[in-house]
């Protein structure tokens, strides 16, 4: 943590040194809805283009020029902010190197505080706790709650990570949401995966270390309890089964992992099997239909036949009494 800390340390100091001298400044309301307290907090603000601002502590909003609605309370909060309104930063060198991102919330020692080689432009994030997306960079609508939550993310967008240290490696990995201590640590740069439950994500039930990966939903966690597990409304319409009785829903009971048939290739031939039935089903039932209209067809021809027949009865001649002569 001491090396951390000076990592951190450094590059503010370093900015810090190219600060001109002390210069007297007033303090307290500076027009314009502006505020100030603190050593040249606000320094380079006009206040005449820039409204609505407030920088609270040593050099808080010092290059703030001509934004408006920022708020940083707290040493070096927003220090760098020079192209962007409406962030709101407390605590000490939260959003430091921000410089064009706007509409970000911060709320935390070094929360959001950026990358100094570069230009931050992140924008839409929200950052509650000590270190939490410390090195964000350029990635947008990221939600991190807890200490160093989404810590290394640097280009990844629209995540959210609630728990300690939760997302802790993600860098450009998208759409990813971890909630409970320590989920989804081990996530790097992949994307669309949902865990939820302490190291979910970071172990698997097995406890070895779930690698990098996509499109994953993992709930649960390896320490927690296997009494039972309810999910609402998977039930709600009985029993869910196929012609042969055989249940569509499977459970692997080591890892956990929901199938179908016992397996995915499984699942893919017991719908084809079933698709097959529902196939000849129709075909009888369309033959049933062409039976009964032959049925039918042949009874007319049959009552047509026998009209025929009483009338070539009636129309037969008489027959004749041969008398024979002596």
């Amino acid at each position: 943590m001491k090396k951390r800390i000076l990592i951190v340390i450094l590059p503010v100091l370093a900015c810090f040194a190219l600060l001109p001298g002390a210069q007297a400044q007033s303090e307290g309301d500076l027009g314009n809805g502006n505020t100030n307290e603190g050593f040249q907090a606000l320094f380079n603000l006009d206040p005449s283009t820039g409204v609505f601002n407030t920088g609270l502590g040593w050099v808080s909003l010092w290059n703030n020029v001509t934004d408006s609605f920022n708020t940083g309370v707290g040493a070096g909060t927003l220090f760098n902010n020079s192209g962007a309104p409406d962030n709101t930063a407390v605590g000490a060198a939260a959003m430091f190197f921000n410089t064009t991102g706007g509409d970000n919330t911060a709320v935390g020692t070094n929360a959001l505080r950026g990358d100094p080689t570069v230009f931050n432009t992140g924008s839409s994030n929200n950052a509650f706790g000590a270190f939490a997306l410390f090195a964000n960079q350029t990635g947008v609508s990221n939600e991190a709650m807890g200490n160093s939550a989404l810590s290394s993310n640097t280009v990844g967008s629209s995540n959210v990570a609630i728990g300690h240290i939760a997302m802790l490696f993600n860098t450009s990995g998208n759409f990813n949401t971890a909630v409970g201590l320590d989920a989804g640590s081990n996530l790097a740069a992949g994307s669309e995966n949902i865990y939820i439950g302490d190291t979910a994500g970071t172990l698997d039930f097995t406890g070895a270390g779930v690698g990098d990966e996509s499109g994953v939903i993992r709930i649960g966690s390896f320490f927690a309890g296997n009494t039972a597990c309810f999910i609402n409304g998977i039930l709600a319409n009985g029993p869910q089964t196929i012609t042969s009785g055989t249940p569509v829903l499977t459970i692997d009971t080591t890892t956990g992992q929901l199938g179908w048939g016992g397996d995915f290739a499984g699942a893919k031939e017991v719908g084809q099997l079933q698709k097959k039935i529902e196939e000849q089903q129709a075909s009888i039932t369309q033959l049933k239909g062409e039976m009964q209209t032959m049925v039918a067809q042949l009874k007319e021809q049959a009552a047509q036949i026998q009209r025929v027949s009483a009338r070539l009865e009636v129309n037969k001649p008489a027959p004749k009494v041969v008398v024979n002569k002596p």
